[in-house]
């Protein structure tokens, strides 16, 4: 049910950071256009700065999930590769564990925020008068997600943990080896060639005269 489970939250992840992605693109976009609109006109648009702002804060926690779930974050593992599986696999259980509570704790605080503002409609101290509750509802979705992986993860590394089962908690919270990184690139070298294939333009039985 756990690995299901998983699956399910890797599936949703992936949507909240294409979405995140697109944030992203957007704030570009709009403070791009904004030094263009200032440098020719003189003016501002305004709002820009901040608008970015709170995409980049929505689009960062809507990655949170997705970088733990496919083991993307940065980790400092000289001395971890040095260690035997079954203590790689019980640090790796240690590290979830410790990630899981700075994680919780974190999604707590930002939820005492978004009720404050929620309560008594807080404003941003800026020309937009901001609403604050709208964009940290957003955040504060992105952390609960976070939130959620990081249990499920954690339950089912503790679970294979009872049962030595030292590959599960590598697949699931280990850190990536070189070959794990070098597989992935080629996946993706090959799903980006894969429609030009079969395209050739002198095939078998085929005469451009």
């Amino acid at each position: 049910m756990l690995d299901v489970l998983i699956q399910r939250l890797e599936t949703v992840s992936r949507y909240a950071v294409w979405a995140g992605g697109a944030m992203l693109f957007f704030a570009a976009f709009m403070v791009t256009g904004d030094v263009l609109v200032r440098a020719t006109t003189g003016r501002s648009m305004g709002g820009s700065d901040e608008i970015s702002g709170y995409l980049l804060a929505i689009s960062t926690s809507w990655a949170f999930a997705h970088t733990l779930l496919n083991r993307v974050n940065v980790r400092v593992d000289a001395l971890y590769l040095l260690f035997g599986r079954s203590l790689q696999a019980a640090l790796d259980v240690l590290g979830l564990l410790v990630l899981t509570a700075f994680g919780l704790a974190v999604t707590w605080r930002a939820i005492g925020v978004f009720v404050y503002s929620a309560s008594y409609w807080a404003k941003s101290i800026t020309p937009m008068q901001t609403p604050l509750a709208i964009p940290q509802f957003f955040w504060v979705l992105g952390l609960l997600l976070f939130s959620a992986s990081l249990i499920v993860v954690l339950l089912r590394s503790v679970i294979a943990l009872a049962q030595r089962d030292a590959a599960t908690i590598g697949r699931l919270a280990g850190a990536r080896t070189l070959r794990e990184e070098v597989e992935e690139e080629l996946h993706i070298s090959d799903s980006r060639a894969e429609p030009g294939r079969g395209d050739s333009r002198a095939g078998p039985g085929r005469s451009d005269g």
